[in-house]
């Protein structure tokens, strides 16, 4: 796990403070971004992808939606709004 850093931003907004995750990758290491895209209490889908181009993570992952705020197609437009910006974004299977 040396090589991998991962940044979970918990119930966040798009913050001034995440300037300061800008260059956490690094040469040969993953940095995966676990990002909120519910959109309410939490970054919508297009906050969360302007937070992945401030911090520049490797691999995008969003989180929390689909139970209490946010839906399965907040996740899809996320993933959907990244690549158009060229930042890798993935869904993970809920188990």
């Amino acid at each position: 796990m040396h090589d991998v850093l991962i940044y979970h931003a918990g119930d966040t907004d798009l913050i001034p403070e995440m300037k300061k995750l800008t260059g956490y990758k690094q040469e040969g290491k993953k940095f995966i971004a676990l990002l909120p895209v519910g959109g309410r209490f939490t970054m919508s889908a297009e906050e969360a992808c302007e937070a992945a181009k401030i911090i520049k993570p490797t691999i995008a992952i969003p989180m929390h939606y689909g139970s209490i705020v946010g839906s399965e197609e907040d996740a899809l437009e996320f993933v959907e709004l990244c690549e158009e910006e060229g930042i890798q974004a993935k869904i993970l299977k809920k188990e």
